[in-house]
């Protein structure tokens, strides 16, 4: 936990996401910092639209901490850096890395499925088969998808 922060929002989006983060909130709060705590299953979009209201609320000595899967994590992440969050500001607790997203470098599409890197999945928006790369895009927060047979 970053002790710094003058005030805190806290998410996390499983069941054992949802754990930590109601330690993390229990322990800023008996510090008495303001804290903002969002717990759902997953980084949807009502829950990514309720982190743009608190990023756009952000002043100095905001922190961000985030708990839950991997791909989740990675997606709302991604949303705070593109909003100017900077690293120094965001902790990040991964319960899981079963569940990837995966950026096709080829049409640009974003294809979330249960994988591990080196293997092949299909492309959600384009088909292809994509060979799943262990480098991850924290802009994109997906991993790298490359054509897995590229002489075919």
């Amino acid at each position: 936990m970053d002790h710094a922060g003058t005030s805190f929002a806290v998410m996390s989006f499983s069941a054992e996401g949802r754990a930590v983060a109601r330690r993390w909130a229990a322990a800023l709060t008996a510090t008495g910092a303001p804290v903002w705590a969002w717990h759902g299953d997953g980084a949807t979009e009502r829950a990514l639209a309720e982190l743009r209201d608190r990023l756009d609320g952000a002043t100095v000595g905001w922190r961000l901490m985030l708990a839950g899967p991997e791909a989740d994590v990675l997606r709302a992440r991604s949303l705070a850096v593109e909003r100017d969050a900077i690293d120094a500001e965001i902790r990040v607790h991964v319960c899981g890395t079963g569940r990837k997203r995966v950026w096709c470098a080829h049409c640009g599409g974003t294809t979330e499925t249960e994988c591990e890197a080196g293997q092949a999945v299909a492309c959600a928006n384009c088909g292809r088969g994509l060979l799943v790369h262990d480098h991850v895009s924290r802009r994109h927060a997906a991993y790298l998808g490359v054509l897995a047979d590229p002489e075919t």
